[in-house]
């Protein structure tokens, strides 16, 4: 029974996927428009927009919006912009924490809204001069910040929200003669997700004086609240310094968290 429930979902989700009449009418009346308007040279002939079109309908982008530099196809691969894929994933309603971010090196770490995973992944101007990215005059020269988070972006979405991009890859990641893809080779420098960036040693104590420093605590209940962190790092398997950054987001909430574990932990007098 659950075999043949699950071939009727994929089935309903192939049809889905595929335009209705209706919608494919209105596509060609779009882009008709959109190359007759010649605001849209660099895409091509209407066959060109129409592709653009159909890939952002399975991705749940509009149309204008990927035609408007939301989303392109080179040589049949589908590349996305950093800020589109950004919002696809938080549109998901996952999350995408910018732990660093410089001329230098890009620290995210992402955590799926369903499954609770997280996954932390980096990238440096360091990693795009091993991969030979960097030209003279070329992006990572001009904008080193933005293009270290768009391949750190890249590397933790096909990682860990692949349900959400696809087979998409970042803007810029494909190169322009379809040779050779850049995800390829940094997949092959970086099998363990390494970042060739010394990253700041955590001081634990400096997260936990923190965290006791918060008005959520009475001076009685220091003791209790080293066990309520110690409890939160190993339910979520977080550092130190992890583990108090999120509780500290909102201390409204860990308060009344905190006092309703403490109620259960201590005995009724």
């Amino acid at each position: 029974m659950n075999e043949i429930a699950l071939r009727q979902s994929n089935e309903v989700a192939i049809r889905a996927s595929i335009p209705s009449d209706h919608e494919m009418m209105v596509y060609h009346t779009m882009a008709e428009q959109a190359v007759s308007s010649k605001m849209y040279k660099g895409i091509g002939d209407k066959a060109g927009v129409m592709m653009i079109m159909l890939s952002a309908r399975e991705l749940g982008i509009a149309p204008m919006m990927a035609l408007n530099g939301g989303l392109n196809i080179i040589n049949g691969k589908v590349e996305i912009s950093a800020r589109m894929m950004s919002a696809l994933i938080r549109k998901a309603g996952h999350q995408i924490i910018v732990k660093e971010s410089s001329d230098t090196h890009c620290f995210l770490v992402g955590k799926r809204s369903d499954t609770g995973e997280s996954l932390s992944t980096c990238f440096s101007v360091a990693d795009a001069q091993k991969a030979g990215l960097v030209k003279p005059g070329g992006g990572w020269v001009k904008f080193p910040k933005d293009m270290c988070f768009a391949r750190a972006l890249s590397r933790l979405a096909r990682q860990l929200f692949s349900d959400v991009i696809g087979i998409g890859y970042v803007e810029g990641e494909i190169v322009a003669s379809g040779e050779q893809r850049i995800s390829d080779i940094d997949s092959l420098v970086h099998e363990e997700i390494s970042c060739s960036l010394e990253l700041p040693v955590e001081n634990e104590q400096d997260s936990i004086d923190e965290f006791l420093a918060v008005d959520a605590f009475e001076e009685s209940d220091k003791d209790l609240a080293l066990q309520y962190l110690d409890e939160v790092k190993k339910h979520f398997s977080w550092t130190t310094k992890e583990a108090v950054y999120e509780l500290l987001k909102d201390q409204k909430r860990l308060y009344l968290k905190f006092k309703g574990w403490k109620e259960k932990k201590l005995p009724i007098m």
